[in-house]
């Protein structure tokens, strides 16, 4: 037995330097997945240089005034008057995603089935912050149920409400996708219109904050026209959607 304890010893010896290695292999492979998924994520678009929405937009409505007060009022009988299916559907439009229009366009609109669909969206929701929140910084106007205790929000967003980062998305995402599929430009953008008063059934936004977010992201649009880079995932994903929509025709 005492011949045996050194090779034991050894043995312990080797498994436990072919473990490490093992482990060190694990991590650097791990770290090298995180780094292509960092690598991989679409930067946004450069707006923040050539918009300036300060400028561009009205000011929101002064606190106490007839607007203030009427904005306010809309969102007391919406409170009221609100379904269980109008709250379910406003919360799951609180994730931020074009393909939350799939009801609109159909089953298979997925970021699985389309990935420069996905990629072209994701670069927009990306981009839309920069514009946004400098004008929400500038007003501070608060949250409507920081404003009255009146209001029973569903969610409670941090950030001031004007304008609605959402509202933008849900337009800007409209008119995008109205241009690459203009056969679906009604429900598009019948669809665009519930996603931003979800935020008026929630109690997050006011009517006006509506209002400008949709204004803002016409700014937008036009602006990124402009962009060779956008344009480039543009025809990009017009062309996936041609595709997509030739097989889905041939299903049906």
């Amino acid at each position: 037995m005492a011949h045996c304890a050194p090779a034991i010893a050894q043995d312990r010896a080797v498994t436990a330097t072919l473990l490490h290695r093992r482990w060190q292999s694990l991590v650097i492979l791990l770290l090298l997945a995180t780094s292509a998924l960092a690598l991989e994520a679409p930067a946004p678009y450069a707006l923040a240089q050539r918009i300036d929405l300060v400028t561009l937009l009205p000011p929101p409505p002064a606190a106490g005034s007839a607007a203030d007060k009427e904005d306010l009022a809309q969102l007391l009988a919406l409170q009221h008057s609100r379904s269980e299916a109008e709250l379910e559907l406003a919360k799951a439009d609180a994730q931020a995603s074009v393909f939350r229009f799939a009801d609109a366009l159909g089953d298979g609109f997925t970021a699985a089935s389309l990935p420069h669909t996905a990629q072209l969206f994701e670069r927009l929701t990306r981009s839309i912050g920069a514009v946004v929140n400098p004008v929400k910084d500038h007003w501070n106007r608060p949250r409507p149920f920081v404003a009255s205790s009146a209001i029973q929000p569903q969610m409670r967003p941090d950030g001031a409400t004007y304008p609605s980062g959402h509202g933008a998305l849900a337009r800007l995402y409209a008119i995008v996708l109205a241009d690459l599929l203009p056969a679906q430009r009604r429900p598009i953008f019948e669809r665009a219109d519930r996603f931003a008063r979800g935020r008026l059934v929630i109690g997050v936004h006011y009517p006006s904050d509506i209002e400008a977010g949709s204004i803002a992201a016409s700014v937008i649009a036009a602006e990124l026209r402009q962009q060779d880079d956008f344009r480039r995932d543009f025809a990009a994903a017009r062309e996936e959607l041609a595709a997509w929509q030739s097989k889905t025709v041939g299903k049906d």
